[in-house]
């Protein structure tokens, strides 16, 4: 029987996820012309390490190398027609890490493609795509399904629905951005409303991830936590990237970073993580700090 978010929340919280997974394949050799989910069937050792590292660090979840999962994105690759192989895979990677009591989390991103007013895409078409990863994934036995980095409440709505087929738990995270008037997706969804939606179509934790930097992440779970009913989850980048020396570097180092648990805490976080830019060390480093 699959592990559960919620019954951990009700024993400890907050809990802490996982860091960055493109940071650490970058680490490791990946490059720009590479689809990250073929690292689970040419590379499975150095995924399964990144997995263990973040469990070691203190991670309670670490979530699959399946972020570009869905078919459509697949397809930038000519490799459409192996979505089950690919999330399975990627599944089976983290479970096979994944210490005793602790969490595998299937990881699902953006489709790539856009629904309309913006585009044409046909919401068919990208729902059976998600129902094609979450089945997957759920195969590959994961314990609960984390969609992320949705600005889209149309998408993320659709990827919900199909996750929630699998009868495993499922988490929703959209992304922010600071606006001269609050934080908004680039869709211009609020917090107020994905807060809301995501919960009526059945995710049993909502949140925010990437973007933006703790600091900001810490202004929007305050503002989250006025009006989502279901535990919120707070995965910041580590700051702005900039680019030095043909490296994508950020602003935010371990220590820093860390030093913003308390105040996510505060804030009103349930479950807190690391997305772009973050690594097991600001795992360990943000373990030192979080409520035991």
């Amino acid at each position: 029987m699959a592990a559960s978010v919620i019954k951990l929340l009700k024993n400890k919280k907050p809990l802490l996820w996982d860091g960055g997974m493109g940071t650490q394949l970058i680490a490791r050799g990946m490059t720009s012309d590479t689809l990250p989910e073929v690292w689970n069937v040419q590379r499975p050792d150095d995924v399964r390490e990144i997995h263990a590292a973040y469990y070691a660090a203190g991670a309670v979840a670490a979530q699959s190398n399946t972020f570009g999962g869905h078919p459509m994105k697949l397809e930038a690759g000519g490799l459409a027609d192996r979505t089950e192989e690919l999330n399975r895979a990627g599944a089976r990677l983290v479970v096979d890490v994944r210490p005793k009591g602790k969490i595998a989390v299937g990881d699902i991103g953006p489709c790539g493609a856009m629904l309309a007013p913006v585009g044409d895409a046909d919401p068919t078409v990208i729902k059976d795509g998600f129902r094609r990863q979450a089945q997957a994934l759920a195969q590959g036995g994961v314990d609960v399904i984390h969609i992320e980095t949705m600005f889209d409440l149309q998408e993320m709505v659709l990827a919900i629905e199909a996750a929630i087929e699998t009868g495993l738990e499922v988490m929703a995270s959209m992304t922010f951005e600071r606006a001269p008037h609050g934080f908004f997706t680039i869709m211009g969804i609020s917090p107020q409303r994905a807060a809301a939606e995501l919960t009526a179509a059945g995710a049993v934790v909502v949140g925010a991830n990437c973007s933006i930097g703790p600091a900001d992440m810490v202004e929007l779970m305050r503002e989250f936590r006025k009006f989502a009913t279901v535990p919120l989850i707070a995965q910041a980048n580590a700051g702005k990237p900039r680019m030095e020396g043909g490296k994508v570097l950020y602003d935010v180092g371990a220590e820093e970073f860390a030093s913003y648990v308390p105040l996510l805490e505060d804030a009103g976080a349930d479950i807190i993580g690391g997305c772009c830019g973050t690594t097991p060390e600001f795992i360990r480093k943000m373990n030192a700090k979080i409520k035991k």
